[in-house]
């Protein structure tokens, strides 16, 4: 009779011990899913952002707060990810870059300006919106890779220094000088 008890007490341990750990693989799996979720619902509201800006027409509504909107979408994103490769200074190149495309399609637009001149002046903008929703699909399906994040950045960049020196435009700042790092 002790044997059987000793059999059954080790039988119903180990199945206490195969249940726990099913139970804390099944509760891990859905920890991950959960974060993939939260990463997958930052990467569809930046990717909305930037949606809204293409075939947009800055002189025709104000484009400050679609520019806010994507930044608070930029921000959340970078804040969701994490891991060795950060997205943070390519975003706010990305940023810069389309907030100096709309500039410079506010100043190019004239009254009077025909469909066709309008949406040439447009096409600057919508060309980078398109670009940036492409490069953060890419970046979505096949994750951060830094050395492409510090090739696109330079690019934003440049493009920002060129489109400024053209139209004889003052940088914008690179930091805010009445802010102090935390240390």
């Amino acid at each position: 009779m002790d044997i059987a008890a000793l059999i059954v007490s080790v039988l119903s341990l180990a199945i206490a011990f195969g249940g726990t750990y099913l139970s804390n693989k099944r509760a891990k799996e859905a920890l991950e899913s959960s974060r993939r979720a939260a990463a997958d619902a930052r990467w569809s509201a930046l990717q909305e952002a930037v949606q809204r800006l293409i075939g947009f027409d800055p002189t025709a509504e104000p484009i400050g707060d679609r520019l806010a909107n994507l930044r608070i979408a930029m921000v959340a994103l970078a804040d969701e990810l994490d891991g060795e490769v950060s997205i943070d200074a390519w975003l706010e190149a990305e940023r810069a870059l389309g907030a100096t495309i709309g500039r410079q399609v506010m100043d190019l637009a004239r009254p009077g300006d025909t469909i066709e001149q309008r949406v040439d002046n447009l096409d600057g903008l919508m060309g980078w919106a398109q670009a940036l929703s492409g490069n953060l699909r890419r970046f979505r399906s096949v994750g951060l890779d830094r050395e492409t994040l510090a090739k696109l950045q330079a690019n934003a960049d440049t493009l920002v220094r060129e489109i400024h020196s053209r139209h004889g435009w003052e940088l914008p700042p690179q930091t805010n000088p009445s802010l102090k790092p935390l240390d």
